[in-house]
């Protein structure tokens, strides 16, 4: 008899054990189900993807056009520690900036050129030997 008793109350010890891992019963709202699912299994939609940036060395710019889609960058490859000795301007801002390289929190970033809006504007790029790099920014869409 002891022997069932035990097997009874470790039943329902159990029982109860996962009963405290199971979501609680009640209806679930339509709206609150997708949403789980949605957050669950989340799928990339063509607005949300970021795209890459253009990269380019300083010496392929000096007198090109270069396309680059708005919402990007026009990422300088910088020869190894000069990241920082880079400027740069726009004849339009609107268009494309320029954005400074340099250490910033434990990181190194490349200077470049952000694509603001769609259009084409003339840029320059100097060095840090002071030799100027003029060449054509055109952002386009993606």
């Amino acid at each position: 008899m002891k022997r069932s008793s035990f097997f009874v109350a470790g039943v329902v010890i159990a029982g109860l054990g996962l009963a405290g891992c199971a979501p609680a019963a009640g209806p679930t709202p339509a709206s609150d189900a997708s949403a789980s699912v949605a957050s669950a299994n989340p799928q990339p939609s063509g607005s949300s993807q970021a795209l890459p940036p253009t990269l380019v060395s300083p010496g392929d710019l000096d007198g090109r056009d270069v396309s680059v889609v708005v919402g990007t960058a026009l990422v300088i490859a910088a020869p190894d520690g000069t990241d920082a000795e880079w400027t740069g301007t726009t004849a339009d801002r609107t268009i494309a900036e320029f954005s400074a390289g340099g250490a910033s929190e434990g990181a190194t970033f490349h200077p470049g050129f952000i694509a603001r809006g769609m259009g084409t504007t003339e840029a320059t790029l100097t060095g840090p030997e002071g030799k100027e790099i003029a060449f054509r920014i055109s952002v386009v869409a993606p």
